[in-house]
Protein backbone atom coordinates (compact mmCIF):
# COMPACT_ATOMS: atom_id res chain seq x y z
CA UNK A 1 0.00 0.00 0.00
CA UNK A 2 2.79 2.41 0.95
CA UNK A 3 4.59 1.51 -2.27
CA UNK A 4 1.46 2.29 -4.31
CA UNK A 5 1.03 5.66 -2.56
CA UNK A 6 4.70 6.44 -3.17
CA UNK A 7 4.34 5.67 -6.89
CA UNK A 8 1.22 7.83 -7.17
CA UNK A 9 2.95 10.69 -5.34
CA UNK A 10 5.93 10.41 -7.65
CA UNK A 11 3.64 10.56 -10.72
CA UNK A 12 1.83 13.62 -9.34
CA UNK A 13 5.13 15.38 -8.62
CA UNK A 14 6.51 14.54 -12.05
CA UNK A 15 3.27 15.70 -13.70
CA UNK A 16 3.45 18.95 -11.78
CA UNK A 17 7.06 19.44 -12.79
CA UNK A 18 6.23 18.73 -16.45
CA UNK A 19 3.28 21.14 -16.32
CA UNK A 20 5.43 23.78 -14.66
CA UNK A 21 8.10 23.26 -17.29
CA UNK A 22 5.57 23.72 -20.09
CA UNK A 23 4.14 26.83 -18.39
CA UNK A 24 7.59 28.37 -17.92
CA UNK A 25 8.51 27.46 -21.49
CA UNK A 26 5.41 29.16 -22.86
CA UNK A 27 6.00 32.28 -20.79
CA UNK A 28 9.77 32.50 -21.20
CA UNK A 29 10.87 35.52 -23.18
CA UNK A 30 14.48 36.15 -24.10
CA UNK A 31 15.48 38.50 -26.91
CA UNK A 32 18.52 40.67 -27.49
CA UNK A 33 19.36 42.92 -30.44
CA UNK A 34 22.95 44.03 -30.81
CA UNK A 35 23.52 43.14 -27.18
CA UNK A 36 20.55 45.19 -25.90
CA UNK A 37 18.00 43.19 -23.93
CA UNK A 38 14.46 43.62 -25.26
CA UNK A 39 11.82 43.30 -22.58
CA UNK A 40 8.30 41.94 -23.08
CA UNK A 41 6.59 45.33 -23.14
CA UNK A 42 8.88 46.64 -25.87
CA UNK A 43 8.21 43.56 -27.99
CA UNK A 44 4.45 43.82 -27.46
CA UNK A 45 4.56 47.53 -28.32
CA UNK A 46 6.24 46.66 -31.62
CA UNK A 47 3.66 43.94 -32.24
CA UNK A 48 0.81 46.39 -31.65
CA UNK A 49 2.30 48.74 -34.23
CA UNK A 50 2.42 45.96 -36.83
CA UNK A 51 -0.90 44.30 -36.02
CA UNK A 52 -2.88 46.29 -38.58
CA UNK A 53 -0.30 45.60 -41.31
CA UNK A 54 -0.45 41.87 -40.65
CA UNK A 55 -4.25 41.70 -40.68
CA UNK A 56 -4.22 43.74 -43.92
CA UNK A 57 -1.63 41.35 -45.39
CA UNK A 58 -3.97 38.41 -44.89
CA UNK A 59 -7.08 40.36 -45.89
CA UNK A 60 -8.88 38.73 -48.79
CA UNK A 61 -6.94 35.47 -48.54
CA UNK A 62 -8.81 32.21 -48.09
CA UNK A 63 -10.02 31.80 -44.51
CA UNK A 64 -8.63 35.16 -43.40
CA UNK A 65 -11.62 36.52 -41.49
CA UNK A 66 -10.35 38.27 -38.36
CA UNK A 67 -12.38 36.21 -35.94
CA UNK A 68 -11.57 34.33 -32.76
CA UNK A 69 -9.41 31.78 -34.56
CA UNK A 70 -7.70 34.12 -37.01
CA UNK A 71 -4.27 34.35 -35.40
CA UNK A 72 -3.74 30.58 -35.15
CA UNK A 73 -5.34 29.63 -38.48
CA UNK A 74 -2.92 28.64 -41.23
CA UNK A 75 -3.56 30.76 -44.32
CA UNK A 76 -1.74 29.92 -47.56
CA UNK A 77 1.04 28.22 -45.62
CA UNK A 78 1.48 31.05 -43.09
CA UNK A 79 0.21 31.49 -39.55
CA UNK A 80 -0.75 35.08 -38.62
CA UNK A 81 0.67 35.04 -35.09
CA UNK A 82 4.05 33.87 -36.42
CA UNK A 83 3.92 36.53 -39.14
CA UNK A 84 3.17 39.16 -36.49
CA UNK A 85 6.10 38.00 -34.35
CA UNK A 86 8.46 38.27 -37.34
CA UNK A 87 7.16 41.74 -38.25
CA UNK A 88 7.54 42.91 -34.63
CA UNK A 89 11.13 41.69 -34.66
CA UNK A 90 11.85 43.60 -37.89
CA UNK A 91 10.28 46.71 -36.33
CA UNK A 92 12.57 46.38 -33.30
CA UNK A 93 15.63 45.93 -35.50
CA UNK A 94 14.77 49.17 -37.31
CA UNK A 95 14.10 51.03 -34.04
CA UNK A 96 17.45 49.99 -32.57
CA UNK A 97 19.26 50.77 -35.82
CA UNK A 98 17.98 54.35 -35.63
CA UNK A 99 18.71 54.80 -31.96
CA UNK A 100 22.01 52.94 -32.06
CA UNK A 101 23.23 55.43 -34.67
CA UNK A 102 21.77 58.30 -32.63
CA UNK A 103 23.81 57.25 -29.59
CA UNK A 104 26.97 57.00 -31.70
CA UNK A 105 26.41 60.56 -32.97
CA UNK A 106 25.45 61.95 -29.58
CA UNK A 107 21.85 62.81 -30.47
CA UNK A 108 20.53 60.75 -27.54
CA UNK A 109 22.38 59.31 -24.56
CA UNK A 110 20.62 55.97 -24.31
CA UNK A 111 19.09 53.80 -27.05
CA UNK A 112 17.02 51.64 -24.72
CA UNK A 113 13.23 51.49 -24.86
CA UNK A 114 13.04 52.51 -21.19
CA UNK A 115 15.05 55.66 -21.94
CA UNK A 116 12.80 56.39 -24.91
CA UNK A 117 9.72 56.19 -22.67
CA UNK A 118 11.35 58.54 -20.15
CA UNK A 119 12.08 61.12 -22.88
CA UNK A 120 8.46 60.89 -24.02
CA UNK A 121 7.14 61.43 -20.50
CA UNK A 122 9.60 64.28 -19.91
CA UNK A 123 8.60 66.04 -23.14
CA UNK A 124 4.91 65.86 -22.25
CA UNK A 125 5.61 67.07 -18.70
CA UNK A 126 7.60 70.03 -20.06
CA UNK A 127 4.80 70.98 -22.47
CA UNK A 128 2.21 70.73 -19.71
CA UNK A 129 4.31 72.96 -17.46
CA UNK A 130 4.73 75.60 -20.18
CA UNK A 131 1.01 75.63 -20.92
CA UNK A 132 0.21 76.07 -17.22
CA UNK A 133 2.61 79.03 -17.11
CA UNK A 134 0.96 80.59 -20.16
CA UNK A 135 4.02 80.08 -22.36
CA UNK A 136 3.79 79.37 -26.08
CA UNK A 137 4.01 75.67 -27.02
CA UNK A 138 4.56 74.91 -30.69
CA UNK A 139 2.93 71.83 -32.13
CA UNK A 140 0.94 69.45 -29.97
CA UNK A 141 0.15 70.14 -26.33
CA UNK A 142 0.75 66.44 -25.63
CA UNK A 143 2.28 63.62 -27.67
CA UNK A 144 0.89 60.13 -27.94
CA UNK A 145 3.64 57.52 -27.83
CA UNK A 146 3.45 56.97 -31.59
CA UNK A 147 3.53 60.66 -32.45
CA UNK A 148 6.49 61.19 -30.15
CA UNK A 149 8.31 58.30 -31.82
CA UNK A 150 7.73 59.91 -35.23
CA UNK A 151 8.80 63.30 -33.90
CA UNK A 152 12.03 62.05 -32.30
CA UNK A 153 12.99 59.86 -35.25
CA UNK A 154 12.45 62.83 -37.55
CA UNK A 155 14.71 64.97 -35.34
CA UNK A 156 17.39 62.27 -35.43
CA UNK A 157 17.19 62.07 -39.23
CA UNK A 158 17.42 65.86 -39.60
CA UNK A 159 20.37 66.03 -37.19
CA UNK A 160 22.23 63.39 -39.16
CA UNK A 161 21.46 64.89 -42.58
CA UNK A 162 22.48 68.42 -41.57
CA UNK A 163 26.01 67.30 -40.61
CA UNK A 164 27.87 67.09 -43.90
CA UNK A 165 30.71 65.20 -42.23
CA UNK A 166 28.43 62.22 -41.69
CA UNK A 167 28.65 59.28 -44.06
CA UNK A 168 26.83 59.93 -47.35
CA UNK A 169 25.87 63.53 -46.62
CA UNK A 170 28.24 65.26 -49.04
CA UNK A 171 26.38 65.62 -52.36
CA UNK A 172 28.50 66.23 -55.47
CA UNK A 173 27.54 68.12 -58.60
CA UNK A 174 27.57 64.79 -60.44
CA UNK A 175 25.16 63.27 -57.89
CA UNK A 176 22.73 66.15 -58.34
CA UNK A 177 22.98 66.10 -62.14
CA UNK A 178 22.28 62.36 -62.25
CA UNK A 179 19.26 62.68 -59.96
CA UNK A 180 17.94 65.63 -61.96
CA UNK A 181 18.33 63.71 -65.21
CA UNK A 182 16.54 60.65 -63.80
CA UNK A 183 13.59 62.77 -62.58
CA UNK A 184 13.55 65.41 -65.31
CA UNK A 185 9.89 64.84 -66.15
CA UNK A 186 8.86 65.86 -62.63
CA UNK A 187 10.48 69.29 -63.05
CA UNK A 188 8.29 70.26 -65.98
CA UNK A 189 6.12 73.29 -65.25
CA UNK A 190 2.49 73.28 -66.29
CA UNK A 191 1.42 75.51 -69.18
CA UNK A 192 -0.27 78.83 -68.57
CA UNK A 193 -3.85 78.83 -69.84
CA UNK A 194 -6.40 81.55 -70.55
CA UNK A 195 -9.93 80.18 -70.58
CA UNK A 196 -13.31 81.63 -71.46
CA UNK A 197 -16.20 79.47 -70.38
CA UNK A 198 -19.93 79.29 -69.84
CA UNK A 199 -21.10 77.38 -66.81
CA UNK A 200 -24.83 77.14 -66.05
CA UNK A 201 -25.54 75.23 -62.80
CA UNK A 202 -29.20 74.58 -63.61
CA UNK A 203 -29.81 72.17 -60.72
CA UNK A 204 -28.36 74.53 -58.10
CA UNK A 205 -30.48 77.42 -59.37
CA UNK A 206 -33.62 75.32 -59.88
CA UNK A 207 -33.90 76.12 -63.58
CA UNK A 208 -36.85 74.33 -65.13
CA UNK A 209 -36.25 71.49 -67.58
CA UNK A 210 -37.74 73.37 -70.52
CA UNK A 211 -35.55 76.41 -69.87
CA UNK A 212 -32.48 74.15 -69.45
CA UNK A 213 -33.14 72.57 -72.84
CA UNK A 214 -33.44 76.04 -74.37
CA UNK A 215 -30.12 77.13 -72.83
CA UNK A 216 -28.44 73.95 -74.02
CA UNK A 217 -29.75 74.57 -77.56
CA UNK A 218 -28.37 78.12 -77.48
CA UNK A 219 -24.98 76.90 -76.27
CA UNK A 220 -24.91 74.29 -79.04
CA UNK A 221 -25.60 77.02 -81.62
CA UNK A 222 -22.72 79.07 -80.19
CA UNK A 223 -20.44 76.02 -80.27
CA UNK A 224 -21.16 75.49 -83.97
CA UNK A 225 -20.22 79.10 -84.77
CA UNK A 226 -16.88 79.04 -82.97
CA UNK A 227 -13.93 79.68 -85.27
CA UNK A 228 -10.96 82.04 -85.60
CA UNK A 229 -13.29 84.96 -86.26
CA UNK A 230 -15.95 84.16 -83.66
CA UNK A 231 -14.79 83.73 -80.05
CA UNK A 232 -16.83 82.25 -77.25
CA UNK A 233 -16.67 85.55 -75.40
CA UNK A 234 -18.08 87.53 -78.33
CA UNK A 235 -20.80 85.03 -79.20
CA UNK A 236 -21.92 84.51 -75.60
CA UNK A 237 -22.21 88.24 -74.99
CA UNK A 238 -24.71 88.47 -77.85
CA UNK A 239 -27.13 86.12 -76.08
CA UNK A 240 -28.92 87.81 -73.16
CA UNK A 241 -29.74 84.49 -71.48
CA UNK A 242 -26.17 83.17 -71.82
CA UNK A 243 -24.00 86.22 -71.09
CA UNK A 244 -24.65 86.20 -67.27
CA UNK A 245 -23.00 82.77 -67.15
CA UNK A 246 -19.87 83.79 -69.08
CA UNK A 247 -16.54 83.73 -67.18
CA UNK A 248 -12.87 84.42 -67.88
CA UNK A 249 -9.91 82.84 -66.06
CA UNK A 250 -6.18 83.31 -66.48
CA UNK A 251 -4.65 80.16 -65.04
CA UNK A 252 -0.96 80.83 -64.47
CA UNK A 253 1.32 77.99 -63.41
CA UNK A 254 2.29 79.66 -60.15
CA UNK A 255 -1.39 80.04 -59.21
CA UNK A 256 -2.51 76.61 -60.38
CA UNK A 257 -3.21 75.23 -56.90
CA UNK A 258 -5.54 78.13 -56.15
CA UNK A 259 -7.43 77.70 -59.43
CA UNK A 260 -7.60 73.94 -58.85
CA UNK A 261 -9.58 74.61 -55.70
CA UNK A 262 -11.85 77.26 -57.24
CA UNK A 263 -12.60 75.86 -60.71
CA UNK A 264 -11.50 72.23 -60.54
CA UNK A 265 -14.33 71.11 -62.84
CA UNK A 266 -13.41 73.67 -65.52
CA UNK A 267 -9.74 72.65 -65.44
CA UNK A 268 -10.67 68.97 -65.65
CA UNK A 269 -12.72 69.44 -68.81
CA UNK A 270 -10.34 71.98 -70.40
CA UNK A 271 -6.99 70.46 -69.42
CA UNK A 272 -6.17 68.93 -72.81
CA UNK A 273 -7.43 71.82 -74.92
CA UNK A 274 -4.87 73.47 -77.14
CA UNK A 275 -4.99 77.15 -77.98
CA UNK A 276 -8.04 77.88 -80.15
CA UNK A 277 -9.85 74.67 -79.20
CA UNK A 278 -13.03 74.23 -77.21
CA UNK A 279 -15.02 71.49 -75.57
CA UNK A 280 -18.39 70.49 -76.99
CA UNK A 281 -21.43 71.44 -74.90
CA UNK A 282 -21.22 69.31 -71.76
CA UNK A 283 -24.07 68.37 -69.45
CA UNK A 284 -22.39 67.09 -66.28
CA UNK A 285 -23.41 66.96 -62.61
CA UNK A 286 -26.34 69.34 -63.00
CA UNK A 287 -24.38 71.92 -65.03
CA UNK A 288 -24.05 72.95 -68.66
CA UNK A 289 -20.53 73.78 -69.86
CA UNK A 290 -18.89 75.25 -72.92
CA UNK A 291 -15.17 75.99 -72.48
CA UNK A 292 -12.69 77.58 -74.88
CA UNK A 293 -8.91 77.87 -74.51
CA UNK A 294 -7.98 81.25 -75.95
CA UNK A 295 -4.29 81.07 -75.10
CA UNK A 296 -1.86 78.36 -73.95
CA UNK A 297 1.79 79.13 -73.22
CA UNK A 298 4.51 76.63 -72.33
CA UNK A 299 6.76 77.28 -69.36
CA UNK A 300 10.39 76.28 -69.09
CA UNK A 301 11.08 73.38 -66.75
CA UNK A 302 12.52 74.11 -63.32
CA UNK A 303 16.31 74.30 -63.65
CA UNK A 304 18.86 72.15 -61.86
CA UNK A 305 20.15 75.22 -60.03
CA UNK A 306 16.66 76.03 -58.75
CA UNK A 307 16.24 72.45 -57.52
CA UNK A 308 19.69 72.16 -55.93
CA UNK A 309 18.60 72.42 -52.28
CA UNK A 310 15.60 70.17 -52.82
CA UNK A 311 17.71 67.49 -54.51
CA UNK A 312 20.36 67.69 -51.78
CA UNK A 313 17.71 67.14 -49.12
CA UNK A 314 16.13 64.24 -51.00
CA UNK A 315 19.45 62.47 -51.63
CA UNK A 316 20.58 62.88 -48.02
CA UNK A 317 17.35 61.46 -46.69
CA UNK A 318 17.55 58.54 -49.13
CA UNK A 319 21.11 57.81 -48.08
CA UNK A 320 20.22 58.07 -44.39
CA UNK A 321 17.34 55.62 -44.92
CA UNK A 322 19.68 53.23 -46.74
CA UNK A 323 22.19 53.39 -43.87
CA UNK A 324 19.47 52.63 -41.32
CA UNK A 325 18.06 49.78 -43.41
CA UNK A 326 21.52 48.25 -43.76
CA UNK A 327 22.19 48.56 -40.02
CA UNK A 328 18.84 46.93 -39.32
CA UNK A 329 19.62 44.10 -41.75
CA UNK A 330 23.01 43.58 -40.09
CA UNK A 331 21.55 43.50 -36.58
CA UNK A 332 22.71 40.66 -34.35
CA UNK A 333 19.59 39.01 -32.97
CA UNK A 334 19.73 36.40 -30.22
CA UNK A 335 16.51 34.54 -29.46
CA UNK A 336 14.67 31.26 -29.77
CA UNK A 337 12.03 31.99 -32.40
CA UNK A 338 9.85 29.11 -31.22
CA UNK A 339 9.72 30.73 -27.78
CA UNK A 340 8.97 34.09 -29.41
CA UNK A 341 6.11 32.50 -31.38
CA UNK A 342 4.68 30.91 -28.23
CA UNK A 343 4.90 34.21 -26.38
CA UNK A 344 3.17 36.00 -29.25
CA UNK A 345 0.36 33.44 -29.42
CA UNK A 346 -0.20 33.54 -25.67
CA UNK A 347 -0.51 37.33 -25.61
CA UNK A 348 -2.84 37.43 -28.59
CA UNK A 349 -5.13 34.99 -26.80
CA UNK A 350 -5.15 36.98 -23.55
Amino acid sequence: MKKKICIISTIVILSALVFAGIYVSKNRFSLTINGSKIDKEEFLDAARRKQYDVTSYFSGKNGSNVDGGFWEREIDGETPYEKLAKEALEELKYFHAVYGLAVEKGYVEDDSYAAFLKRWEAENALRKEKIEKGEVVYGLSEYTLELYREYEMDVIQKSYCQDLENEGMEISDADRAQYYSEHEASYKREDDRILDYVKIPYEEYGIEEAETKKLKKQLTAIYKKLDESNSLEALAKEEASISPWLYHSEVREEELSMHSRMISDILEYAWDLEEGESTPVLDENGCLYLIACTERTSNEKTSLDEMKDNINKTLREQRYDAIIEQRAADSKVECDMEQIYLFMKKNLNN
